[in-house]
C-alpha cells in the first residue's frame, strides 16, 4: 500500500495535486488537526467521490457519513480517547477501512482493531526535525504494518526489506519545490519493491 499523508496547512495547488495523484493505485490520508469541520467539509467537496473514495480522514470523522469516504484513521490522540471502543464498535459495522498510528513495534504488531497500522519513525523523519528513526524490524505482525518517517527514493527497498507491507510518505512529497514529480519518483520505486 502507498499511502500520501496531506500536508497539515493547505499547500498551493494541493486539491489538484491531490486529484492527480488519486489517479494512481494509492490511499491518500487527509491530516488537517487545525481544520473547522466546515472549513474540512468544503475541502472535501471539490473532490470528486472517485477521489475521496481513496481517503481516510484523521480529523473529523463525521465528515464519512457525508462523503464516500474509504475510511477513518485513529491517531495517538483518539487512542487515548475513553470512547474509543464504542466508536470503533460502530465503525466496524459499516463499510469503512480502519487504521491507526503506533510508535511501537510490539504495539503495532499486536493489535487487531484495525485493518492496517502506521507505525513511525522509521527513518529520520523529512517534515519533523530531529524525530530520529528506529529501524523497526517487522517479524509477527497480525495485521498490515505501514512505514512512516523519512521515506525516500533511495530507502524504500529497505522498508520492504524490514518487513513493513507498505509506506506513507509525507515530507518526501510536500517539503519539496514539486510535489507531483517528488509522487511519481517516488511511486515508481515502490513499484518495483511492492
Amino acid at each position: 500500500m502507498f499511502i500520501v499523508i496531506t500536508a497539515e496547512d493547505l499547500i498551493k495547488n494541493e486539491v489538484e495535486i491531490l486529484k492527480n495523484m488519486a489517479n494512481y493505485p494509492i490511499t491518500i490520508h487527509v491530516r488537517k488537526p487545525k481544520w473547522s469541520h466546515e472549513k474540512m467539509k468544503a475541502w472535501l467537496a471539490a473532490f470528486s467521490n472517485i477521489e475521496t473514495s481513496k481517503m481516510m480522514l484523521h480529523q473529523h470523522h463525521e465528515l464519512s457519513t457525508l462523503f464516500t469516504i474509504k475510511g477513518l484513521h485513529y491517531t495517538e490522540k483518539h487512542k487515548a480517547d475513553s470512547n474509543l471502543n464504542t466508536e470503533l464498535e460502530q465503525h466496524s459495522k459499516s463499510e469503512l477501512t480502519l487504521s491507526a498510528s503506533f510508535h511501537d513495534l510490539k504495539e503495532a504488531e499486536s493489535q487487531t482493531l484495525f485493518d492496517y497500522n502506521v507505525l513511525s519513525p522509521v527513518f529520520d523523519s523529512i517534515s519533523k526535525p530531529n524525530y530520529e528513526g528506529k529501524l523497526f524490524q517487522i517479524q509477527n505482525n497480525l495485521k498490515p504494518i505501514m512505514a512512516l518517517g523519512g521515506i525516500k527514493e533511495d530507502n524504500i527497498a529497505i522498508t520492504k526489506a524490514l518487513g513493513f507491507n507498505g509506506m506513507a510518505v509525507l515530507g518526501s512529497i510536500w517539503k519539496t519545490s514539486n510535489p507531483t514529480r517528488a509522487f511519481m519518483d517516488l511511486f515508481k520505486v515502490y513499484r518495483q519493491h511492492y
